[in-house]
C-alpha cells in the first residue's frame, strides 16, 4: 500500500508541478482599422473566444491552461491563435463562377517577457463554391452567404445546400460546444493540446527563410503563356505575390513539421515579416517577434508547365508540372537541390479545367513527398524528382533530418 500511495503522490506532483499556461485568445495578426475589412466575419463572430477555448479545456492535456489576465501564478508562456488571413478569391472562368474561402491561422506558444515566439504551427481551411455565373463579381457576390461558408469553415459545417437566414442563426450564431463538425477549432484544439511547453533542449531555430519566384514563373501565375492570373491569389484580377509566397511557406512548414514532429518558423504573413501586432482576450495589444533562424529553408519558384499525356475519345489525362528550387543552412552555407512534380489529373474530354487548382496540388504533393525523403530517401523518388542521384540526394536529406533534430 505504501509503494501505491507514493506512486500516486509521485504522479500528483508531477501533473500539479506542470507550468501553467495563459489562454491569450484569437485575434487577427494585423493593426489598425483595415482589421474590420481583412477579418469582417472573424471579428464579427462573438463566440469565437468561448468555442475556442471551451474546445480546448475540454482536451487532454500535460499542462494547466487558464484565461490571461496577468504574469502572476507562474505563468511564463501564453498561446494565441492568430488568423493571418480571411480571403475570398476567384471569379469567372468561361461559363463558371468559381470562388474560394480560406482561412489561415497559426497556433502560436510564446514567452510572455519579451513576447518571443517559441512555437508556431500553421493552420488552414480552403473551400471552392461554385456560383450563379450571373453575380460572378466582388461587388454582387453574396457577402450573407459567405459569413456563412466561414462557419462552414470554422466550426466544421459540411454542406450550404440548407443555406438560409435561418439556418445562418441556428448553425452559425448560436452554435454549442456539441454541435462542432471537423472544423478549424478542432484542428487548432488538438494542436494545443498536444504542445509540447516544456524548454527546448536546444536554443536551435529552423524554418522559411527566403522565397522568391523567377520572373518566368511571375509572369505565369501572372496570366503569361495561355493562363489566366492565379485566381486564388489574386486582388482585384492582379497576382498578389505575397500571397502565394505565404501559401507556400505555410504548406510547406505544415508538411515537414508534422510527419517529422518537429516545429519550424514561418515568416509572418502579409509581409509583416518576423513582427506581429495582435490584441489578446484581454485587451492588451502586443507585439510578437520571432526568433532568428539558425537553419533555415529558402525556396525559389522557378516555373510551372502543362501537358497532355494521354487521350481517349472520352477521357484525357494532363500533367501539371511545379518546379522549385530549396536550399537548406545555416550561414556558413546551405546544401541546395532542384525539386520537381508532375501530378496527374484525369477528366472527361472537353471539360473545364481549374488549371491552377491542378498546379496547387502538385505543388502541394511536392511538398509532402519532400517531407517524406526527409524520413526515408526512396532510390526512385531522387533521381526522379530531383537534379541530383541517389547517393548525393540521401546526402542531402539526411543533412536536413540533422539538422532539424538539432531545433526539436
Amino acid at each position: 500500500m505504501k509503494i501505491i500511495a507514493s506512486i500516486i503522490l509521485l504522479f500528483s506532483f508531477v501533473i500539479t508541478a506542470q507550468e501553467p499556461v495563459a489562454w491569450g485568445g484569437v485575434t487577427p495578426l494585423s493593426q489598425g482599422k483595415d482589421q474590420k475589412t481583412q477579418f469582417p466575419n472573424l471579428l464579427s463572430l462573438e463566440s469565437r473566444y468561448t468555442l475556442f477555448y471551451q474546445y480546448v479545456q475540454s482536451l487532454e492535456k500535460s499542462f494547466p491552461l487558464s484565461l490571461q489576465s496577468s504574469n502572476a501564478e507562474g505563468r511564463t508562456k501564453s498561446i494565441v491563435v492568430g488568423f493571418d488571413k480571411e480571403r475570398v478569391t476567384g471569379g469567372k472562368f468561361g461559363d463558371n463562377c468559381l470562388w474560394q474561402y480560406n482561412l489561415s491561422a497559426r497556433v502560436i506558444l510564446f514567452e510572455l517577457e519579451g513576447m518571443t515566439v517559441l512555437q508556431a504551427h500553421p493552420v488552414g481551411r480552403s473551400r471552392n463554391y461554385v456560383d450563379d455565373p450571373k453575380n460572378c463579381s466582388e461587388e454582387k457576390r453574396d457577402k450573407k452567404r459567405d459569413r456563412f461558408r466561414f462557419c462552414q469553415i470554422l466550426l466544421g459545417l459540411e454542406t450550404d445546400s440548407k443555406y438560409s437566414q435561418e439556418e445562418v442563426m441556428k448553425s452559425c450564431e448560436n452554435i454549442q460546444l456539441d454541435d462542432l463538425g471537423n472544423g478549424m477549432i478542432k484542428e487548432v484544439g488538438n494542436i494545443v493540446a498536444n504542445l509540447d511547453i516544456s524548454d527546448k533542449r536546444n536554443i536551435r531555430f529552423a524554418g522559411i527563410g527566403d522565397v522568391n519566384i523567377t520572373d518566368r514563373a511571375l509572369g505565369i501565375l501572372s496570366g503569361k503563356e495561355g493562363f489566366v492570373s492565379h485566381p486564388f491569389h489574386s486582388v482585384g484580377g492582379k497576382f498578389d505575390k505575397q500571397s502565394y509566397k505565404d501559401w507556400i511557406s505555410q504548406y510547406f512548414v505544415k508538411a515537414i513539421s508534422t510527419k517529422l514532429d518537429v516545429p519550424l518558423v514561418a515568416p509572418f504573413a502579409g509581409g509583416l515579416g518576423n513582427s506581429a501586432f495582435m490584441t489578446l482576450e484581454d485587451g492588451s495589444d502586443v507585439v510578437l517577434t520571432l526568433p532568428e533562424l539558425d537553419y533555415s529553408f529558402d525556396i525559389l519558384i522557378r516555373g510551372f508547365a502543362k501537358s497532355l499525356v494521354d487521350e481517349t475519345a472520352q477521357r484525357e489525362a494532363w500533367i501539371y508540372g511545379s518546379y522549385l528550387t530549396v536550399d537548406f543552412g545555416g550561414m556558413i552555407g546551405k546544401e541546395s537541390s532542384k525539386v520537381k512534380n508532375g501530378y496527374v489529373f484525369k477528366t472527361v474530354k472537353d471539360d473545364f479545367l481549374n488549371d491552377w487548382r491542378e498546379f496547387d496540388n502538385s505543388v502541394q504533393q511536392l511538398a509532402q513527398e519532400y517531407a517524406d525523403q526527409l524520413i526515408k530517401t526512396d532510390k526512385k523518388w531522387v533521381p526522379q524528382h530531383t537534379n541530383m542521384k541517389y547517393k548525393d540526394g540521401k546526402k542531402y536529406f539526411s543533412y536536413i533530418k540533422e539538422k532539424l533534430d538539432s531545433a526539436k
